[in-house]
């Protein structure tokens, strides 16, 4: 059955942001200090995304993430390595090679799993796409926000348990205080700067907010 899309179209380069980088690095510094000094930079650069990833394992608890950490981890250590061999300081063995391609084939198989069925990619817009399925256009139909939408039965362990599947599932990211949890969907390129903000900072983005007491309301960015 087939849905018009309300939403805007997805127009945002973020996530291009970071293999741009990578590779513009690369080339800068392959030219100015030839190829060692490029894989050197690239590996870094793996290394570095590696921390980011591993900083969203551990914000999320989404399996995929560590993969991806292990995955740039090891891509930076091949590349190493391969700067050491370019500078005749090494000499790859026979037993490395070996290694190497089969953690390379390993890793591809398994990226690939995660990009295909989409465990790695964050759902706000499949969220906002949902949310808007039933509205229909209308003139001045703005209403001030946040906007209480209701009450809902459930215990604070279910409201902390549906939290936490949002979160490893990157349906969301969720903030807790004392007295509610708020969930912000995330579209995918969005979560470069999502995940580093503090609660509270959301206030300006849409957001779902489930108090301790059963009370629900929702601010429409």
């Amino acid at each position: 059955m087939f849905h018009a899309r309300k939403v805007k179209p997805d127009r945002s380069i973020g996530g291009l942001i970071y293999p741009l980088t990578v590779l513009l690095s690369f080339g800068l510094s392959t030219l100015i200090f030839g190829f060692v000094v490029g894989f050197i930079v690239v590996a870094s650069l793996l290394w570095i995304y590696a921390l980011y990833a591993l900083y969203i394992f551990i914000r999320t608890g989404n399996l995929g993430h560590l993969v991806v950490t292990a995955n740039q981890v090891y891509m930076g250590v091949l590349l190493f390595l391969a700067a050491n061999y370019l500078s005749d300081l090494d000499t790859a063995r026979e037993e490395w090679k070996i290694a190497w391609i089969t953690g390379f084939i390993c890793f591809g198989v398994l990226i690939l799993y995660l990009v295909l069925t989409k465990k790695i990619k964050w759902r706000g817009r499949e969220i906002f796409e949902l949310a808007a399925e039933t509205v229909e256009e209308a003139g001045n139909g703005y209403t001030f926000r946040p906007r209480p939408i209701g009450r809902v039965e459930f215990s604070k362990q279910e409201l902390l348990a549906f939290a936490r599947f949002c979160t490893r599932h990157l349906i969301a990211v969720v903030y807790l205080s004392p007295r509610q949890a708020t969930f912000v969907p995330i579209r995918m390129g969005e979560e470069y700067s999502f995940l580093f903000r503090s609660a509270g900072s959301q206030k300006e983005q849409t957001w779902i907010s489930f108090d301790f007491d059963g009370d629900v309301s929702v601010h429409i960015a």
